[in-house]
């Protein structure tokens, strides 16, 4: 899949504003490189080094370039849209500096061609093997999950990843109905499917990880409907939460931030079975008190905490 890139430069105040305007309208594929970050550095000597090439520092340290990943689909020219009215008004605002835009276009294809020579079959738990397509492997029993995460996050690799899939496979899923919310590139649904649930219903921002996730569907031969992917935001779309909430989950699993969880733990206990089980992560350890919190305050008893390095996994179950 091929990508548009939307290059604008401005200046730290204009980046700040920038920046805050695309996490507020769910764009959150975007850089920002500051040259006042690096002269941060060596200034608080917060990151120890010994040396540094003086022609690191540009002779212009008063521009910043914002780079903003839109993937060329219906959702990306809506968010392109937007991008450019956000340029458009910072162009007539002073205090941005001088505001330009400029166009280019990658591929994912590049990433994924670096992304093989690290992505290797991978153990998980006591019962899955992960595996990308491009690879052979001797399953030793397990179960395969055959994975290209492509441009979405989701290979098994990542803490948070392998804390809910550790959590998830200790349940008879057989049956189920999970609700996978932040799919990504599908995998925890994918690999409840084939832990023997029903039906996964899995729910993302953005509209490629949903099209990544009916793909790696097909490649685990999934069941035809078995996966029903959505593309939306749960905390602002009244027409996505009566989709969602047209079933009664035995096990919802989330894998995003804390923050975004915290939001979501009253839907959550809406369309939990009673005794139903929720598996979360993608927290780091400084905000799991935060996680505890919501979820006592939504009605759930925990069951079990894991860590692994600095993120946490959640399990607690709705009573």
């Amino acid at each position: 899949m091929k990508f548009d890139e939307i290059i604008i430069t401005t200046n730290t105040q204009g980046s700040e504003y920038l920046a805050g305007e695309l996490i507020i309208n769910g764009i959150t594929s975007f850089s920002i490189n500051d040259p006042k970050d690096f002269l941060d550095i060596i200034k608080e000597n917060s990151v120890p080094f010994d040396y540094y090439e003086s022609n690191l520092i540009p002779e212009d340290t008063e521009t910043v370039t914002i780079t903003v990943y839109l993937t060329q689909n219906e959702q990306g020219e809506a968010r392109k849209a937007f991008v450019l009215a956000s340029v458009a008004k910072m162009q007539k605002d002073l205090s941005f500096g001088n505001v330009s835009v400029t166009y280019s276009e990658s591929d994912d294809k590049d990433w994924e061609n670096n992304w093989k020579e690290f992505f290797h079959p991978l153990e998980t738990g006591d019962k899955l093997i992960i595996k990308p397509s491009w690879e052979d492997c001797d399953a030793h029993g397990r179960i395969v999950l055959e994975i290209d995460p492509e441009s979405s996050f989701g290979s098994g690799r990542h803490e948070t990843t392998k804390l809910c899939l550790e959590l998830m496979e200790k349940h008879d899923l057989k049956g189920a109905h999970i609700l996978d919310m932040g799919c990504g590139s599908g995998i925890l649904g994918i690999a409840a499917c084939l832990l023997g649930a029903e039906k996964c219903v899995s729910v993302d921002i953005e509209q490629n990880a949903v099209e990544i996730t009916k793909k790696n569907a097909i490649i685990n031969h999934i069941a035809e409907n078995a996966i029903e992917a959505y593309t939306g935001n749960v905390l602002e779309d009244e027409g996505l939460v009566k989709t969602v909430s047209g079933y009664a989950y035995d096990i919802i699993v989330s894998n995003i931030v804390a923050d975004v969880l915290v939001q979501m733990n009253p839907l959550f206990r809406k369309v939990l079975k009673d005794g139903g089980h929720i598996i979360l992560s993608g927290i780091i350890a400084l905000r799991k008190e935060q996680v505890l919190t919501a979820l006592a305050e939504n009605g759930f008893i925990v069951k079990e905490i894991r860590q692994e390095n600095d993120w946490i996994g959640i399990e607690a179950q709705k009573v």
